[in-house]
């Protein structure tokens, strides 16, 4: 007889592991499914992660696989991002409020809106500004390019690897979802040298406020 699935309230994915930040203290167990370790954490109500990987592809494939695996009531995405606004600086907290596929010549469909709910919970406990991720499979390394999306989209934005991709896959399946990123750079030529920077201290803030977040989320609805 197969075991039935363990249900999980909650799916988080992050790229790559320090993105995890201090979630990997809490890790109870872990498994590993066509090729992607999950990992179940000490949270309230269930928690599956994993690290998918960077990129659009790897982010498709992760949220795929968390979904089916754990049946969540919701997807949390965390981790970093590029700022392309001045204001934007490393350290900006940016709750993602639409997400889009910027190299994807079809603009139908490439428009994913976060969950409003999760969006607004997420906010009260890890206060932060809302933009739209902006993702694409190449980091922003040149000012011609991040000059361009800044003008091609109004409102704060960051540029991301994953976080489109992954709210697709979300919407197909009917899965609420929502996405916090850090600013590491600023994009463009000099984004390489910020990132190596600021990642050490950025990378697993948004992270380390799901705890919170989920706490919030129980007492909302218990």
């Amino acid at each position: 007889m197969v075991d039935p699935p363990l249900i999980h309230a909650t799916a988080l994915l992050v790229a790559m592991p320090g993105e995890l930040g201090s979630l990997r203290e809490r890790v109870t167990a872990e498994r590993t499914v066509q090729g992607l370790r999950l990992l179940e954490l000490d949270l309230p109500d269930g928690v599956l992660a994993c690290v998918g990987g960077i990129g659009k592809v790897n982010a498709a494939r992760a949220a795929t696989i968390l979904i089916s695996e754990a049946q969540p009531r919701r997807l949390l995405i965390a981790g970093v991002c590029g700022g392309l606004r001045k204001h934007l600086a490393p350290g900006t907290l940016v709750h993602c409020d639409r997400a889009i596929q910027t190299d994807f010549a079809v603009r139908e469909g490439r428009e994913v809106a976060a969950d409003p709910d999760l969006l607004a919970a997420w906010l009260l406990e890890m206060p932060g500004t809302t933009g739209s991720f902006l993702t694409a499979d190449r980091p922003v390394l040149s000012r011609w390019r991040r000059l361009r999306l800044a003008r091609a989209f109004s409102g704060d934005c960051v540029a991301d690897m994953e976080t489109a991709a992954a709210a697709a896959v979300c919407r197909a399946a009917g899965v609420p979802w929502a996405a916090l990123r850090s600013v590491t750079d600023g994009a463009g030529a000099a984004a390489l040298l910020s990132f190596r920077k600021h990642y050490p201290s950025q990378g697993g803030r948004a992270a380390d406020s799901v705890p919170g977040l989920l706490e919030r989320i129980g007492r909302a609805d218990p």
